[in-house]
């Protein structure tokens, strides 16, 4: 597992298609200090069958598989456990008591949760709480709605910059990032630098990638 290796770059493999998600995943698999998402579009389109191909797939990657649990909690996580994630995420709109099935769940398997602040309307106000509940991580996430109007995550350095300050646990970022922009997220405190389209949108997936990764690798080296 390559948790605690910061900053650690996140690949979003938001497909409908499994077999499409395999076939960048396998390009991008030899690069060291990735990680590969099943995305919220593959999970639903393909089923947790997608978590469990990557695993089988990439045995040495870490995978996450991206769920935005709303309810069922521990059902949701043993699943994504048992298909072989390393980590699930949770929507932070959930009710306390989901949140809290989730981290118990995963804790009985041994593996990570990290909680999406998406459309919280005080990511701030919430960060104590989901740290308290046990969350290994959180996730400053600009969704697809807002990324339509033009906002992206370099849009929010500033709340991104306080939140990372106040945090005892890894701030991960998504929304739109590009590369030129993810060194600057890991310079305001971000530990996990999660890209989609940046990569996956490439005719080169291999040199994007690696491009992500010089960018944020020097950026943590200037801190």
């Amino acid at each position: 597992m390559s948790w605690g290796r910061w900053p650690i770059l996140q690949i979003a493999l938001d497909y409908t298609s499994l077999d499409e998600a395999v076939r960048i995943a396998e390009r991008i698999s030899e690069i060291n200090d990735i990680w590969l998402e099943a995305g919220t579009p593959l999970i639903k389109s393909e089923g947790i069958k997608a978590v469990k191909r990557l695993r089988e797939l990439f045995p040495d990657k870490f995978i996450v598989a991206d769920l935005k649990i709303a309810d069922a909690g521990k059902v949701e996580s043993e699943l994504a456990a048992k298909a072989g994630a390393d980590m699930v995420t949770v929507l932070g709109t959930s009710a306390t008591e989901t949140i809290q099935e989730v981290v118990e769940t995963c804790r009985e398997f041994g593996i990570k949760v990290m909680v999406d602040l998406m459309d919280l309307p005080d990511p701030l106000e919430h960060a104590e709480k989901f740290t308290q509940l046990g969350a290994d991580a959180l996730v400053y996430h600009v969704g697809y709605g807002k990324q339509r109007s033009g906002l992206r995550a370099v849009n929010f350095m500033e709340p991104i910059k306080e939140l990372a300050a106040r945090l005892k646990i890894p701030l991960a970022v998504a929304g739109g990032i590009r590369i030129g922009e993810a060194g600057e997220l890991v310079r305001a405190g971000c530990k996990i630098i999660i890209v989609g389209k940046a990569v996956t949108k490439t005719e080169k997936p291999e040199l994007a990638t690696r491009l992500l990764l010089e960018e944020i690798k020097s950026a943590s080296k200037k801190l």
